[in-house]
């Protein structure tokens, strides 16, 4: 018994003196290392929920091949214009990839359009029609010149826009690979 309250003790003064020296110690110092800056990045459709999706095509316009994909009576998505069944989740991935879609900056109207991959259509096209009926469209153009980003415009917006690559590239992957069954 005195050999339990020994070990409890002397575990209970270890405690204290580690809470002491850690509270004697002030805010770690800075580190010299680098951090990877990060691209803030904003929504194209900020309020749009994946749920307000009903429809949506991918297309594209210089060989006008498409994807359309809507939901069904029960919510589930399915191809609207091709042959098999849309692959298991792949309506959900392309719905929360639009209503997510991110931009990172956006710049004044320019006037040679077809330096940017719009002749007069982009080289891409997202198109969705939402459960309240309304459409948006999205043409997307050629990739920056730093290549971590795709010109587009959206809907009737003036301004031109820098969408992030990524989503770009897994859209469009969708349409050159279809996810269908």
């Amino acid at each position: 018994m005195k050999g339990r309250r020994f070990g409890v003790l002397s575990l209970l003064v270890i405690f204290v003196g580690l809470a002491i020296l850690t509270a004697t110690q002030g805010p770690p110092a800075e580190s010299n290392q680098s951090l990877t800056p990060v691209t803030p990045f904003f929504r194209v459709f900020p309020e749009l929920a994946v749920l307000d999706l009903a429809a949506i095509r991918l297309r594209s316009p210089e060989t006008n091949d498409a994807l359309t994909v809507a939901r069904d009576a029960q919510g589930l998505w399915q191809v609207v214009d091709r042959e098999g069944t849309l692959a298991e989740g792949a309506g959900s991935n392309l719905a929360r990839t639009i209503s997510l879609l991110p931009y990172t900056s956006e710049t004044a109207p320019v006037e040679a359009l077809s330096e940017y991959g719009f002749q007069p259509e982009g080289i891409f096209s997202i198109e969705i029609v939402l459960i309240d009926s309304a459409t948006h469209v999205v043409a997307v153009g050629y990739r920056t010149p730093t290549a971590d980003g795709y010109y587009a415009f959206i809907d009737d917006r003036p301004e031109m826009y820098v969408l992030d690559r990524a989503a770009i590239d897994y859209l469009i992957s969708q349409l050159r690979e279809p996810p269908v069954a």
